[in-house]
């Protein structure tokens, strides 16, 4: 290895170690949000003023964000007027992405959805998609992600601001990878739910989905998604997607997605939230007691599944239970570093794949769980 790899691989860990401490405190912060607080929801509409993003055969990205916002916001309160629901921003105007984040940890939010509108140099691509934190769960979710995070280059002072990420350079990206562990049950939740809810009312294309390294969801510390609505480069699905009523019909299945989340998670606060959804065991637990059973988790439904269901995609897969959701896992291990790496092969069957913990039959934080394995391990 020549000296110049060297400088350059010391760089990236540089920017790494400065970026951690950032998001711990941001945790630190978070942790103290007052119990009499509302449930907080901030969307984000993407982009704005100098910086439309996409631009279609006439339809901007920035207008369609901010459309299908404000009516997201209109059925949250019209349904839930206790949730209280915030703007990144609330007119045309450029909000640098530090900024958007900053207001969501301000605000102690509950969640973080941002909204955007795809865009790719194949004129064919088409359909609805929604991401989760990750380093890039394939080249399209990559590309993705560097796209939208080219707007800081934009920005006074970027590389200062983001402590020398560069929005095209690949290496920059492990650190989401990293951090992605952060609110990813939750997050993953809630991406399932949306896109679910927006093919549901749509009727665009499934592209499922994704995780991908977007600044905007690094530097939130809530459950965090970001939805691409459909793609203003697709010549008919501009036209819906800049539609009035096909952006109520989005609206609407993002707002189903949320709705199915608050259900769960919104209505009380963590503690007694934890006390009233204890996961049942799953049909396979360990026998030894106090010791961490970690497993990964693939998708989540309203129904039990028969075991030969097409959906497991050939996995062995059992589930443990929350209030109405069957969570269903795969490749259960006492030894993390094992489903470590069985993940990377389930995550090229399930994209939005995570690692879920167990204790004696609860769940418990996967965080945790880690520190315990590794203290038994020794």
């Amino acid at each position: 290895m020549n000296t110049k790899d060297i400088t350059a691989k010391l760089a990236l860990l540089l920017i790494i170690l400065l970026l951690l401490p950032c998001n711990a405190l941001a945790q630190k912060k978070k942790k103290i949000k007052q119990k009499d607080q509302p449930f907080t929801v901030v969307i984000d509409p993407g982009h704005g003023g100098v910086d439309p993003g996409a631009i279609g055969r006439k339809a901007k990205e920035k207008d369609v964000n901010m459309s299908v916002s404000k009516l997201l916001s209109e059925m949250i309160k019209e349904e839930y007027p206790e949730v209280k629901v915030i703007f990144t921003r609330t007119t045309d105007v450029k909000i640098p992405l530090i900024k958007r984040a900053t207001t969501a940890n301000n605000a102690k939010a509950d969640l973080f959805i941002s909204i955007h509108s795809n865009a790719s140099k194949n004129k064919k691509a088409r359909g609805c998609e929604t991401f989760t934190l990750g380093s890039g769960s394939s080249a399209e979710a990559k590309a993705a992600a560097m796209y939208e995070n080219e707007v800081i280059l934009q920005e006074d002072n970027y590389e200062q601001i983001y402590k020398g990420f560069n929005p095209r350079s690949s290496e920059s990206y492990i650190i989401f990878e990293l951090l992605r562990a952060q609110d990813m049950e939750k997050s993953a939740e809630l991406a399932n739910l949306v896109q679910k809810g927006m093919v549901k009312h749509t009727g665009l294309p499934n592209r499922g989905v994704s995780s991908a390294g977007f600044l905007v969801l690094h530097k939130t510390v809530m459950p965090k998604i970001l939805v691409e609505v459909g793609f203003i480069t697709n010549k008919d699905e501009e036209k819906f997607i800049a539609s009035k009523e096909g952006q109520k019909k989005l609206a609407k299945g993002i707002f189903e997605g949320f709705s199915e989340y608050y259900k769960i998670y919104g209505k009380h606060d963590e503690a007694k939230a934890a006390g009233s959804k204890k996961a049942e065991p799953a049909k396979k637990e360990a026998a030894k007691s106090g010791v961490p059973v970690f497993k990964i988790q693939i998708f989540s439904t309203d129904r039990e599944l028969k075991s030969n269901d097409k959906r497991f995609k050939g996995l062995k897969a059992t589930y443990y239970k929350e209030g109405k959701w069957y969570k269903y896992t795969c490749c259960e291990s006492e030894n993390y570093n094992e489903v470590l790496k069985k993940k990377k092969e389930v995550s090229k069957k399930f994209k939005s794949a995570f690692i879920v913990a167990f204790i004696d039959g609860k769940k418990v934080d996967t965080q945790k769980a880690i520190k315990i394995f590794k203290k038994q391990k020794k």
